[in-house]
């Protein structure tokens, strides 16, 4: 099950930090546990329980008397509620996922774009993406696996939602005194779930995001850094290696004539690849709330005057 720094937790409830910490102290409503990094983390419960419980104070309802019900009585209302609403509960998170994977099999384009563009603009980014974005291209992912939609369904429907992520990151703001970010799938690697999901937490942290995508080549990637001079390079890297393989990506990385900035990486590969990179410098992250952490004191650090 996903977790959430509360910043993320604001930002899906659209409430303020100050409200969630306080909910949690006077109300006993949230049950965040301690990541590794010993940060408070919220569960996906938890912030179902935050939109509900919001949309009952929008419905005249005292954060009081809500309080007094407890914890597992508001789940149980929750749950309760959404199934007697249906189609009709807003934001239809469920039924707009259920409709997106029903649409691409058997593929029905007209069906498919329409239930993605009222996601969008029902929702709030953060939203979209880690409860729409992400699910589906997992999902689509599994139904290519099991051989029940072929590779071009599964690039129309990554193309979509690449279309709407890149647009979207146009639209945040850009931080010119932000730390540069360069972004980078391994040259035979085409899955950007985990270079979108890095590139947005960058973005949203303040940095000045330079997105390369999939399939880089690696001496072009070196000749790029070399043109904008970035204060992080950031490696998203799936698949599976064999030691040959391993040898050679980290020798390709680790031979780069880049600028003075470290090169951090994450994935799935780095089952295969993690050691053999350390052991050569290139530092691998955890998980994307090391990432955030770290993109934060990198930010101060560079910057100081940057919340």
């Amino acid at each position: 099950m996903d977790t959430y720094k509360i910043d993320h937790v604001a930002r899906l409830t659209g409430l303020s930090k100050h409200v969630i910490r306080s909910w949690e102290r006077r109300y006993d409503l949230l049950q965040p546990v301690r990541g590794d990094n010993r940060y408070r983390m919220y569960s996906e419960e938890d912030v179902d329980l935050l939109i509900y419980i919001k949309r009952q104070l929008e419905n005249g309802f005292a954060i009081g008397e809500l309080a007094r019900l407890g914890r597992q009585n508001l789940i149980e209302r929750m749950r309760s509620s959404t199934v007697r609403a249906g189609e009709a509960e807003e934001p239809p998170l469920n039924r707009i996922n259920n409709n997106l994977v029903s649409s691409i099999n058997p593929l029905d384009k007209e069906r498919f774009i329409r239930i993605l563009n009222e996601g969008v603009s029902l929702l709030p980014f953060e939203q979209v993406f880690y409860k729409i974005f992400v699910p589906l291209q997992l999902k689509v992912g599994d139904m290519w696996h099991e051989g029940k939609i072929g590779v071009g369904v599964e690039h129309f429907v990554t193309n979509q939602i690449r279309q709407k992520f890149l647009a979207f990151l146009n639209q945040i703001p850009v931080s010119h005194q932000g730390p540069k970010v360069v972004i980078s799938c391994l040259p035979e690697d085409s899955h950007e779930l985990g270079a979108w999901m890095v590139a947005y937490l960058c973005s949203m942290n303040s940095c000045q995001v330079y997105y390369l995508g999939a399939k880089m080549p690696i001496k072009e990637l070196g000749a790029f850094c070399t043109l904008t001079r970035p204060s992080l390079v950031l490696l998203s890297c799936t698949g599976k290696f064999s030691k040959r393989e391993v040898k050679s990506i980290t020798e390709d990385y680790c031979n780069l004539v880049l600028p003075a900035c470290p090169i951090w990486a994450g994935g799935a590969a780095m089952e295969s690849l993690g050691k053999s990179f350390t052991q050569n410098g290139i530092e691998v992250l955890g998980s994307m709330h090391v990432l955030e952490d770290r993109l934060k004191r990198l930010s101060h650090f560079l910057n100081p005057t940057l919340k």
